[in-house]
């Protein structure tokens, strides 16, 4: 049911959120505020500082954690990114479902649309593009949580948040998905002609996106 966070890890979440546990003692390891009498019978205090380990349930641990860490954190250190293209391309997201096919049946509609721009290996999001999921994937800061980048051999890479399902209005909101794309088996990465490409990006068993990126032209 619990489990202990020593005092290194803990130290960053009681900086970000506020946990206060600091206090003062002199033979314990917590850190306390204590009072003790002197032989005369007055009360003194410690001036000594110690640490315990302290307890979280798995809740709190998870959200602790889950704030210190930013959601489209990425090791990018095993792949190598291509850093001599500057493009602006058109990109069109829909979704996959393997309900009635193994290997994915591409849907004929949107979830997700807009251009991007590769510059020195970074992919960023241009200016108007959008989800199409309704509820909160149209809040505009969901496109900011893009981290991705292009390897050398025309893959994305990274992470970002993902909008599977499509909310109408009235339903309960749902929240994005952190999803990481990869080299993908089903991908088809750019070639140095830079002239269109597709990535697949694994979500849920029966469902997932492809991204087809196309109409690449000069960064200006």
């Amino acid at each position: 049911m619990y489990k202990f966070i020593k005092t290194n890890t803990l130290i960053a979440a009681i900086y970000l959120f506020s946990v206060s546990i600091i206090a003062f003692s002199t033979n314990t390891s917590a850190l306390t505020f204590t009072n003790s009498s002197s032989s005369s019978g007055k009360s003194t205090k410690s001036k000594e500082i110690k640490i315990y380990d302290v307890e979280f349930s798995d809740s709190v641990l998870e959200e602790l954690l889950g704030r210190i860490v930013a959601k489209t954190d990425f090791d990018f250190s095993q792949y190598s990114l291509r850093g001599d293209i500057a493009k602006r391309c058109i990109f069109n997201m829909k979704r996959v479902e393997y309900d009635r096919a193994a290997d994915g049946e591409i849907q004929n509609w949107s979830i997700m649309e807009g251009s991007l721009a590769i510059k020195d290996g970074l992919v960023t999001l241009r200016k108007g593009s959008r989800w199409k999921m309704g509820g909160l994937s149209k809040n505009k800061e969901y496109l900011d949580e893009f981290n991705v980048r292009m390897t050398k051999d025309g893959h994305f890479v990274g992470k970002m948040a993902f909008f599977l399902l499509s909310v109408d209005a009235g339903e309960v909101a749902v929240s994005p998905t952190y999803q990481e794309l990869t080299k993908h088996k089903n991908n088809k990465p750019f070639g140095n002609d830079m002239k269109k490409a597709e990535f697949w990006i694994d979500v849920e068993d029966w469902a997932g996106g492809v991204m087809f990126v196309y109409l690449c032209r000069d960064l200006k």
